[in-house]
């Protein structure tokens, strides 16, 4: 196998990886959205209240999706609670910045709320991919000392 083939595979096992991240984000991000819509259509939680309960329900859409299809390539034997945890970590810093876009949203225009909700939803995937690529669903790496 040429140099260039072995570039080749590397692009197209990458585009798969990231293709499948694409169709597991977007089943949370419309989790996160009906859920999200859902509860504040019902009265029993606001915007913020609607966010969080989307955001908790998606998230295990998501990790679920990403541990066992999206980056199953990278292995996942005896990793699930590292890649959770890292995973939680990017998660939570998307979900900062979803909220930080909703408070600005709410604050400073006059259209719906449930328009906010979606236009700050979907801001965070793009950063998500490097980071549970990068960090949370890498390889861990092999220890020196064997």
């Amino acid at each position: 196998m040429t140099e260039q083939d072995v570039r080749t595979s590397r692009v197209r096992a990458e585009a798969a990886t990231a293709s499948r991240f694409a169709l597991v984000g977007i089943a949370a991000t419309l989790t996160h959205s009906v859920v999200a819509l859902v509860a504040l259509q019902s009265s029993l939680f606001g915007a913020y209240g609607s966010n969080i309960l989307g955001f908790v329900i998606a998230f295990v859409v998501s990790f679920a999706g990403h541990h066992f299809w999206s980056f199953k390539a990278q292995g996942h034997h005896g990793t699930a609670g590292r890649r959770m945890a890292r995973f939680l970590v990017i998660a939570v810093l998307g979900f900062l910045a979803n909220n930080v876009v909703l408070t600005a949203w709410l604050q400073f225009t006059n259209w719906p709320d449930s328009v906010g909700l979606i236009f700050s939803i979907a801001i965070v995937p793009g950063l998500s991919f490097l980071g549970s690529r990068f960090w949370a669903f890498s390889d861990p790496t092999p220890s020196s000392d064997t």
